[in-house]
């Protein structure tokens, strides 16, 4: 998949945006806020509809305005052609809508069209955070590539609700423990499918490995009629279902240690940049082509032998890197590369 142009308007620090890609990667150079990141975190948001740095996508506008339009053109190896577009209104409260070829889309549908991997420094906290945030990983890679994952992962959220709206009105005197019945089976169908997935890709990752020996293993909060029984009281106690998978994790291990507490920053950095590795292939392998790479700040702290391997990955597909200098990225990669530098919104060709 490539990326032919993106436009963008009062998104962030851009007012209004376009450039054109080509098949090259692209390096943007520039100091610290000056907006490269924030041409990554434009791409990944046309690429899956969500922010890589921010919870509040009302915070995505620029401010003083009331809108802003991220806008793309993707063409795949057989040159066919998509035009996505996501609009965001904050006009009284936050809308999002977006559009595939201009025709508009729910945005569960919308995931998938233009696959991305992206990888960025505060993405240390998959490896240090809550379970909730490695979580989020696991869904936006496998939902970009499995649409029965992306469907049972909407249906499990909605019946989760259900469920526990149900549990709520049982501690109250208001339902009968029987109602509970439906919601439970079909929580349980639906979470045999997100199980499996997630078991299935984590494994896979561990035999992608190009960064090190990192390990990631899958634990799992299993979800039977059996283990429900057992934690029934509990859950109408606290009105909230207590075991499935969104309540799974899982660790990031290097030898024995898990790196969450026995990892030191490098440690961690590291093993974060071999998870989007591996997803990157995991993707690639699946979908019979390459997704997109978005790095930032990628090269500072890797040694010799790693940049190697990282430059060997990143040149099979259209990357997007972001840099603050380039004495880092081996010249190989600087060579085939174009170079846009940005100077407060700026952007200048060398």
């Amino acid at each position: 998949m490539i990326l032919k142009q993106l436009k963008l308007t009062n998104f962030r620090n851009y007012s209004n945006l376009s450039l054109d890609f080509d098949q090259r990667s692209t390096i943007l150079l520039g100091n610290n806020a000056v907006g490269k990141s924030n041409l990554l975190e434009a791409i990944y948001f046309l690429s899956t509809s969500k922010s890589s740095r921010t919870a509040l996508e009302l915070e995505l506008i620029k401010k003083g305005e009331t809108f802003a339009t991220v806008e793309g053109q993707i063409e795949d190896d057989s040159h066919f052609s998509l035009q996505l577009q996501i609009n965001m209104q904050l006009l009284g409260e936050y809308r999002k809508k977006v559009s595939v070829n201009r025709l508009s889309r729910r945005v569960v549908d919308y995931l998938g069209n233009f696959p991305a991997v992206m990888f960025s420094p505060v993405d240390i906290n998959m490896v240090i955070g809550a379970p909730s945030l490695r979580r989020w990983h696991l869904d936006l890679s496998l939902a970009q590539v499995d649409a029965h994952y992306k469907k049972a992962l909407t249906l499990y959220e909605q019946y989760l609700v259900n469920r526990n709206r149900v549990l709520k009105r049982i501690r109250e005197g208001l339902s009968r423990a029987d109602e509970l019945t439906f919601w439970t089976g079909e929580l349980i169908k639906q979470g045999e499918i997100i199980s499996s997935a997630r078991a299935a890709f984590l494994e896979s990752l561990n035999s992608f490995q190009a960064l090190g020996n990192f390990r990631f293993a899958y634990q799992q909060s299993l979800i039977t009629q059996e283990r429900l029984r057992e934690y029934s009281t509990r859950e109408i106690a606290v009105a909230s279902t207590l075991i499935g998978p969104h309540r799974d994790d899982f660790t990031v291990e290097m030898g024995e240690r898990n790196l969450a507490h026995f990892g030191s920053r490098g440690e961690q950095r590291m093993a974060t940049l071999a998870f989007k590795l591996a997803t990157l292939e995991y993707m690639s392998l699946t979908l019979g082509k390459r997704p997109i790479l978005l790095l930032d700040d990628v090269f500072s702290e890797l040694d010799a032998s790693h940049r190697a391997a990282v430059v060997e990955i990143v040149s099979r597909q259209q990357t997007i890197m972001a840099t603050v200098e380039l004495e880092n990225i081996p010249q190989e990669f600087l060579d085939s590369a174009r170079i846009l530098k940005i100077e407060d919104g700026v952007i200048k060709g060398l």
